[in-house]
């Protein structure tokens, strides 16, 4: 029974991320009236994403996936066998990137990810916290921050640098591509701790319309 209920849980948290990954990768979705927000798909041909609301949009939206990740790491954890991982401890680590780096090495697995998770924290943070507004940078005395997707010229690596100052501007294909990045983790975590690992996405080259972006 416990079995069946756990397999269950990590199901479910398997859909809820992925079903999260999908509405977000469907793009930013606004509609104004009588103070409130309904979905709408953003227009074809979007360059950017401005005003207030919507970059707070785009970072709730972030933390959403980054709390799904976080449940789906903590029903990973408890489908491993017993004493293979400290759950207890696992559950309480609330910096998902350290929190998913301290389940692969359980796994005896790489972390290839933790970068780029981080860094798409700090944009998450920029663009919720800071109306898209650069304040922090990668590293306490630098002076710039790292987007964690990449885009056009910075299309392999955790994209381009943006100086403490200026403004972060979300296309509708970063979405996209931050949508199948998450959906990628999900799928892979979930198939390693199942033992059938499945090769490893080559997101760069698999969306390379993010040159153009």
């Amino acid at each position: 029974m416990f079995i069946d209920s756990q397999s269950s849980r990590l199901t479910s948290a398997l859909a809820t991320l992925r079903r999260g990954a999908a509405f977000f990768g469907d793009g930013l979705r606004t509609a104004k009236g009588r103070g409130g927000r309904s979905p709408v798909s953003l227009p074809p041909g979007s360059v950017g994403v401005a005003g207030r609301c919507d970059h707070k949009v785009i970072g709730n939206g972030l933390r959403e996936l980054d709390r799904f990740l976080s449940v789906l790491i903590d029903e990973v954890a408890g489908a491993l066998p017993p004493r293979h991982v400290d759950t207890g401890s696992l559950a309480r680590q609330r910096n998902t990137p350290n929190k998913l780096r301290a389940l692969h090495t359980a796994m005896g697995r790489p972390s290839p990810d933790h970068d780029r998770l981080r860094a798409i924290g700090r944009s998450r943070d920029c663009l919720f916290y800071c109306d898209g507004i650069v304040t922090r940078s990668d590293s306490r005395h630098g002076g710039t921050m790292t987007v964690g997707w990449p885009c056009g010229e910075h299309a392999g690596g955790l994209g381009r640098s943006i100086a403490i100052g200026e403004r972060l501007v979300v296309t509708p294909a970063n979405l996209v591509w931050i949508s199948a990045f998450y959906d990628r983790l999900a799928m892979d975590l979930v198939a390693a701790s199942s033992g059938r690992p499945g090769a490893l996405v080559d997101m760069d080259a698999d969306l390379a319309y993010m040159q153009s972006c």
